[in-house]
């Protein structure tokens, strides 16, 4: 194949010659049983002259440019050999030889413009002059050289059969004889890179993911600027969690091809999967001014500035989307979540309800549209929108997570069995990595509220542990040498505002040695208040990372250089996990969030206590556990309120009720914990059960539970919550005694009726969420309330009912130990904590407390 524009002289070195005398004494000359000659002419002029030169055998096409895909695709089917440039850069035909339509590509080194390599490969013999006798010595000089380049066992017919046959077949959708096809073409040509590329997609969309990758990168070895090959192996590369290198391949990709919109639109994938929010919005705009009528690229623009939280241009760029393109579901999906983070929930579910109209099996709408209906307190509707997932998405695995709850909420004991069993049976299945991580990440905390197998709950922290790598990619190195300075310790929480962990932890962090440690605070939320304050107030160092992704808060913390990072979220709500997968610190640090771990080896220890932990719980968890002197569980006393509403006579409790408190979360009521409270009130005719339900609207789901195991409505008594902590001090009052949940426990419902001196029983298991209470209980020094068996829990409380100088002895065990105990000296508590520290940086990086101690801290 000859590439020509008619009507320009082509000048090579210093001989120049007209096209026409060219194609006479060249290729008009080829021998036809040895080579079949075609023209393609660039531009209008001279093509009915050119006509008349050429034999019928000769074909002569007029080729359109700049060359589109398809008009590379067209030169390509018939598969030939070699394809000579005499043109040069007077024609924007880059892109068309970029994507390699012949085996082989040929110029003249001296042609005035000529292309460079990585584009012609091939070099064909000098021109010395333009007389027609040394014109056909030329010819035959050129011969010689295409026909060693391009000799094979196969003529040059049989493998273009070979290759429309295979295209045909691919086209049909015949795989194997589509790949078998490409396979014969290349056994013959291996630097085909069309066919290199056609085999890698198969390849990949079979699941033949390395094999893909070998045959994509085969196509741009041939041809480095073949983009449609480059993107591939970018996209596969980024799938695969290799993001860095898919970027570094779009960004020397377009080195070649700046133009090339593809490329474009891949570099800014491969930057959200770096979590590159600022860097993938420049990649779409590039896009965006090469294709401005996009939709998929507007749509993608939207998602980086979502992730940069420049939410009102994220919902015109979902707008611009979906005018272009209306069929992009996932526009209208995200514009319903701006709804919902803007606080705006009907938007929110009319936006999800939108979407679920248009693809009843949206697996993430079905989701969002029931978190939104929570959050709202919509408790019915919640539940309707759990039943419509259930229907319609039988088999996903944020269905399961979400199950879970929503049967426990019903009371539906018998639907939590059959979806534990088919999680243990793992018939859930994720859409991808990111949908797993998150799946994972809060089926871990649900899982705490239910007797499981720990083997089996393991296997999911592993397992999780396994996709973080992937989801959210892989830690950035770490200075080698230590900044000078104090002992550097980082705490990081959503909860550091008016919430149970922010409060309960300032108890031990407000008195941490200043001396000697140096606090860095690193906040998961966007809320303020009066709380937030004493934290900003305890150290210069206070940053709210709540709206950057995982990748970049890991890069801010990283920056501070700490020595020690403590999470303060695991999985809990408003968690964000991920930075700890990422490792901004040299140790890192969980405490006691929720009665769980966070289930990632990148975080070193889990903080525990002598009695919090058995020994033989490390076999079923990655962190190792470090245990502290005294209690895990920060102590804090709060007075109660001297007016207050929790008055035995304003409530309607008789004088003669044994008022037992049960003050807890609707996920704790597990059926175990509900069969031994309703033997307990069968036991104690006058008993009365007193919860508290967060809202109005909860009141149904443990009116649900209660029911569901046989306790009538006669034998409980709700309690409005407090409007403050001193309020809900203050409940406690109307409570003879507190009946603490298994199997996850309650701290904080521990620590709050002892310290008004209210018996708590509990009964102390195997996992850390069955022995919190234990421990409390333990280093209080008060011990008459422990059970070790459901029989023994169920008589402590019988004889705290019915024994009226046993509660009273507890009672006064109970103040007399708060005046002192190992629970309730908070200066010890903190120096015992900060010893914890020290013997993880012992353990983990030493040269912290070397630096320190040789006084190199500066």
């Amino acid at each position: 194949m000859y590439l020509i524009m008619p009507g320009a002289p082509i000048v090579i070195g210093s001989v120049s010659l007209e096209p026409e005398a060219y194609l006479r004494a060249v290729v008009a000359a080829h021998p036809r049983e040895r080579f079949a000659a075609r023209v393609y002419a660039v531009g209008d002029a001279g093509m009915e002259s050119l006509a008349e030169l050429l034999p019928a055998t000769v074909a002569l096409e007029k080729l359109v440019v700049p060359a589109e895909l398809a008009v590379a695709r067209r030169v390509a089917e018939s598969d030939p050999d070699a394809l000579i440039d005499l043109t040069g850069m007077r024609a924007p035909l880059g892109l068309l030889l970029a994507r390699r339509p012949a085996r082989t590509l040929w110029t003249y080194p001296g042609l005035a413009g000529a292309h460079v390599a990585p584009l012609p490969m091939h070099a064909l013999p000098a021109l010395a002059a333009s007389d027609e006798q040394v014109l056909t010595q030329h010819r035959l000089a050129l011969e010689r050289a295409l026909g060693e380049a391009c000799a094979g066992e196969r003529t040059a017919a049989d493998l273009a059969v070979a290759w429309r046959s295979a295209v045909a077949a691919h086209e049909a959708g015949d795989v194997d004889a589509a790949i078998a096809g490409y396979r014969e073409v290349l056994a013959e040509q291996p630097d085909y890179a069309p066919a290199q590329h056609l085999l890698g997609v198969l390849l990949r969309d079979r699941g033949q993911r390395r094999d893909a990758e070998q045959a994509f990168e085969a196509a741009l070895a041939a041809a480095p600027a073949y983009p449609e090959a480059r993107v591939a192996l970018a996209n596969l590369y980024r799938e695969d969690g290799r993001a860095r290198t898919a970027g570094k391949l779009c960004v020397e990709g377009i080195a070649l091809t700046p133009n090339e919109v593809s490329l474009w639109r891949a570099l800014g994938q491969a930057r959200f999967a770096q979590g590159r929010g600022r860097a993938a919005w420049k990649a779409f705009k590039n896009a965006l001014k090469l294709a401005p009528a996009d939709g998929e690229t507007h749509y993608n623009e939207g998602v980086a500035l979502q992730m940069l939280h420049r939410r009102g241009l994220a919902l015109r760029a979902y707008q611009r989307a979906l005018a272009l393109s209306p069929e992009l579901i996932a526009a209208d999906f995200n514009i319903g979540v701006i709804f919902r983070e803007q606080g705006r929930a009907a938007a929110a579910i009319s936006a999800f309800e939108h979407v679920l109209a248009r693809d009843p099996r949206h697996v993430a709408a079905h989701k969002a549209l029931a978190e939104t209906l929570l959050g709202a307190g919509r408790i019915d509707g919640w539940l309707k929108a759990f039943d419509r997932f259930e229907a319609a998405c039988p088999d996903a695995l944020p269905l399961a997570v979400m199950a879970l709850e929503a049967c426990q909420c019903r009371g539906d004991f018998a639907g939590l069995d059959r979806y534990l069993d088919r999680l243990q049976r793992d018939e859930f299945k994720a859409a991808g990595d990111t949908e797993l991580a998150d799946c994972l990440e809060e089926l871990l905390y649900l899982l705490l509220f239910f007797d499981v197998d720990p083997e089996w709950n393991f296997s999911l922290y592993k397992r999780y542990d396994a996709v973080a790598g992937r989801a959210y990619g892989l830690p950035s190195p770490l200075p080698e040498e230590r900044r000078s300075g104090k002992i550097r310790v980082g705490y990081l929480s959503g909860d550091l505002r008016s919430h149970v962990m922010g409060k309960m932890m300032w108890s031990a962090i407000e008195r941490h040695d200043r001396e000697r440690f140096e606090l860095f605070f690193y906040s998961l939320s966007t809320a303020s208040d009066e709380w937030t304050a004493r934290y900003r107030g305890l150290s210069e160092h206070f940053e709210i990372i709540a709206e950057l992704s995982e990748r970049e808060a890991a890069k801010r913390i990283a920056a501070d250089d700490l020595d020690l990072l403590v999470d303060l979220g695991t999985n809990t709500a408003g968690a964000k996990p991920g930075i700890l997968a990422l490792k901004p610190a040299r140790v890192q640090l969980t405490h006691v969030a929720s009665a769980g771990m966070v289930g990632l080896s990148a975080v070193d220890f889990k903080l525990t206590d002598a009695y919090a932990d058995l020994p033989e719980n490390q076999q079923f968890q990655l962190e190792t556990l470090l245990p502290m002197e005294g209690c895990v569980y920060p102590y804090r006393h709060v007075a109660p309120a001297r007016e207050h509403p929790f008055h035995r006579d304003r409530i309607g409790i008789a004088a003669d009720k044994i008022v037992i408190g049960g003050f807890v979360n609707q996920l704790k009521l597990s059926r175990r914990c509900l069969a031994l409270w309703r033997e307990i009130l069968e036991r104690v005719p006058n008993a009365i059960l007193a919860v508290s339900p967060r809202s109005p609207e909860h009141r149904e789901i443990y009116a649900r539970l209660f029911s569901a195991v046989g306790i009538g409505h006669s034998r409980v008594c709700v309690v409005p919550q407090g409007r403050d902590d001193e309020e809900n001090r203050a409940r406690y009052n109307i409570v003879d005694f507190v009946l603490d949940p298994m199997p996850f426990g309650s701290a904080n419902g521990s620590l709050e009726p002892l310290d008004m001196g209210v018996p708590v029983v509990t009964l102390a298991g195997r996992r850390h969420g069955e022995r919190c209470a234990y421990s409390i209980l333990a280093n209080l020094g008060v011990m008459q309330t422990v059970a070790h068996s459901g029989r023994e829990y169920v008589e402590i409380a019988v004889r705290l009912a019915t024994d009226a100088a046993f509660r009273t002895e507890v009672a006064a065990a109970i103040r007399k130990a708060l005046e002192h105990s190992a629970l309730t000296d908070m200066d010890a508590h903190t120096r015992h904590l900060e010893q914890a520290y020290l013997r993880a940086l012992e353990q983990r990086y030493p040269a912290a407390l070397h630096a320190v101690r040789d006084g190199t801290d500066g």
